[in-house]
């Protein structure tokens, strides 16, 4: 099982945690699953306003590409920039 954790605006109910017990290789494996899961998920998701974290480590190069296990934690974390 993979958990993931959502920021708020992306959020479809009143938790920020899903549960995905379907099995998923890659974060853009995960992507897929969360897309058909929550219709339109994949458009929300623009690269450039959104990273992703796995278990904690941040992934700023192809994190799609990025290998998944069963009992890890992904994190969509919006990004933050300043001046």
């Amino acid at each position: 099982m993979i958990t993931v954790v959502l920021p708020s605006t992306l959020r479809v109910g009143p938790s920020d945690t899903l549960s995905i017990s379907e099995p998923v290789a890659t974060v853009g494996e995960l992507v897929d699953v969360l897309d058909r899961r929550i219709p339109g998920f994949r458009e929300q998701l623009d690269d450039s306003v959104f990273n992703f974290a796995v278990n904690d480590e941040m992934l700023l190069y192809r994190a799609r590409e990025r290998r998944l296990a069963d009992g890890d934690t992904v994190a969509i974390i919006p990004t933050i920039s300043g001046g």
